[in-house]
Formats: C-alpha cells, sequence, structure tokens
C-alpha cells in the first residue's frame, strides 16, 4: 500500500472515529437507537432471537469501527509482514499496529470527556479488542497468501 493511501485511508478512519466522540449524548443515544432498530429489524426478519439493547449496539460499534483502524494499520505493513524473513520483523509488523491503536482508543475515549459523554476504561479495552481482530485478520490472511505461496513454488519445482 503506498504511504499517501495509507495516510488517507488511516485519516478518513480517524475522522470517522474521533468524529462520533465528539457528537453530543443526545445525538449520540439518537444515532444508536436507529441503528438498534435497524439490526433487530433485520434479527426479526431472520427468527433469531436476540433482543439488541442500545448499550449493545454502542460497544459493537466501537468493536467495528476499530477492527476496521486495526486492519488499516495492518495492511500498510503488509508488505513488510508478507516479506518478512526474520521474526523481528514480523513482530514488529504486528506489534506497531497493536500499540497505534490502543493509542487511537485512548484517544477516542479522551475526546468523549468534552463532548459531555463519560469516557470509559471499558470502552477503550474494547476498542482495543477491535484492533487486535483488525490486526489478527490481515495477519492470518498475510499467512494463509504465503503458505499457498509457498506451495505454489515446491509443486513448481
Amino acid at each position: 500500500m503506498k504511504k499517501r493511501t495509507f495516510i488517507i485511508l488511516v485519516g478518513i478512519v480517524l475522522i470517522f472515529i474521533w468524529g462520533h466522540s465528539m457528537i453530543p449524548t443526545d445525538a449520540s443515544t439518537e444515532e444508536s437507537s436507529g441503528i438498534m432498530r435497524i439490526l433487530q429489524g433485520i434479527l426479526d426478519f431472520l427468527n433469531i432471537p436476540v433482543t439488541l439493547t442500545e448499550h449493545t449496539v454502542r460497544k459493537l460499534a466501537h468493536f467495528t469501527e476499530h477492527a476496521v483502524a486495526g486492519m488499516v494499520l495492518s495492511a500498510f505493513l503488509y508488505p513488510k509482514l508478507s516479506n518478512s524473513q526474520s521474526r523481528r520483523d514480523r513482530i514488529d509488523s504486528i506489534v506497531l499496529p497493536l500499540t497505534a491503536g490502543f493509542f487511537v482508543g485512548f484517544i477516542d475515549e479522551t475526546i468523549q470527556i468534552f463532548s459531555g459523554r463519560g469516557p470509559m476504561i471499558e470502552d477503550v479495552w474494547i476498542d482495543f479488542g477491535g484492533i487486535f481482530l483488525g490486526v489478527l485478520f490481515v495477519t492470518l490472511i498475510t499467512d494463509l497468501k504465503r503458505h499457498f505461496a509457498r506451495r505454489r513454488t515446491v509443486k513448481e519445482e
């Protein structure tokens, strides 16, 4: 991924995440309620016996948006990860997006102090869980791609 593309993607993701943290409590509640009604309608249509709450929808939103951030952060390091010959390069390609992602969640909750919403340590950990899943997803895809490339090379020899 080119550096410029990475910067644009990270900027879009951060604007989305941090922009939602700046929304006042009433507007955020209204948005979560609307999404909850849509998701509940889908669950009901599919006959899935789950009743959503606004709290659940908020936590899923935190997790999901940060999972996307984790994927974007990892995708930038993909060439290093996919071409890594050393264990150290591989570890760096995983630790860096995890560390950056932790700070994205930490800043996200800090912003909520100024928007009249309460910051929650629980949300920092939910955010980090999303980051972790996003990084894990890209790492697994990279590993699968390397595995199949090696198998193809062995067959050709």
